[in-house]
């Protein structure tokens, strides 16, 4: 079970050096909206994203798409001055997605880069089908099972992330798939305290707490230069993941 009060903590902390940080998710909000546009056209009366951050996809949309009504949710308080410096009427509301309740019906539903951390995905489906209008989108990117190999490799640790191919199984019992593709991003750093650096500020860090005494730092750094060295750097993969859905009725 996911650890929601240890993942909201982290973001918490690093919501001011997300940005900064967060570069694979960035590139991965703006090609979902790309994907949105082509799919699905880019006028939606009512909008809604969750897990909204720090406004990477909400930017993006809010200069591709036309909507009347735009309503943006994370479990992080502090996302609502990021959401509401860019849409200055969006509505916000606070809380984890998979226990708030949702009152409206949207033409499009939207997220990036949090669906990893859902507790119950089957339960959410079913829940955000309910909540879109018949032939209403379901848009998000996730992450797939390659995902940070190398973290857990050397520490052991990491979500449990999804292979496509399970995924796309468990999608199909609730939307019809418009599309859906995975992608590797390879990030490379100079010494592995730098990746775990940008780990820690890009707030990715939520899985478990890990007491680093110093010998821990040191067979991490000394295991992660031994297997992970690339052109005298060290390597971290991100396995991107969109999914485009769409309701039958």
């Amino acid at each position: 079970m996911i650890n929601k009060e240890l993942v909201k903590s982290r973001f918490e902390k690093s919501i001011e050096t997300y940005d900064q940080n967060a570069v694979v998710q960035k590139f991965m909000a703006h090609e979902l909206t790309e994907k949105i546009s082509k799919f699905c056209g880019t006028d939606f009366e009512k909008i809604f994203e969750f897990g909204s951050g720090t406004g990477f996809l909400t930017s993006y949309l809010a200069e591709k798409m036309k909507f009347n009504e735009y309503y943006a949710n994370d479990i992080v308080e502090k996302s609502e001055s990021f959401i509401k410096n860019i849409i200055p009427d969006a509505i916000f509301f606070k809380g984890d997605i998979e226990t708030i309740n949702i009152e409206n019906k949207f033409d499009l539903i939207v997220s990036n880069a949090s669906m990893q951390w859902i507790s119950n995905i089957a339960q959410l489906l079913e829940k955000l089908k309910y909540a879109l209008k018949p032939h209403g989108v379901l848009a998000f990117t996730t992450f797939g099972e390659k995902n940070y190999t190398e973290i857990k490799d050397t520490t052991g640790l990491a979500l449990n992330y999804l292979k496509v191919n399970t995924l796309e199984q468990l999608l199909e019992n609730y939307f019809k798939i418009e599309y859906i593709e995975e992608e590797i991003q390879t990030l490379l750093f100079d010494t592995p305290m730098d990746v775990l650096k940008h780990i820690k500020e890009s707030g990715t860090n939520g899985v478990q707490s890990i007491n680093w005494t110093v010998k821990k730092l040191k067979d991490f750094e000394r295991f992660y230069s031994a297997k992970f060295s690339e052109n005298n750097k060290v390597k971290l993969t991100y396995n991107p993941v969109y999914a485009i859905l769409r309701t039958e009725e």
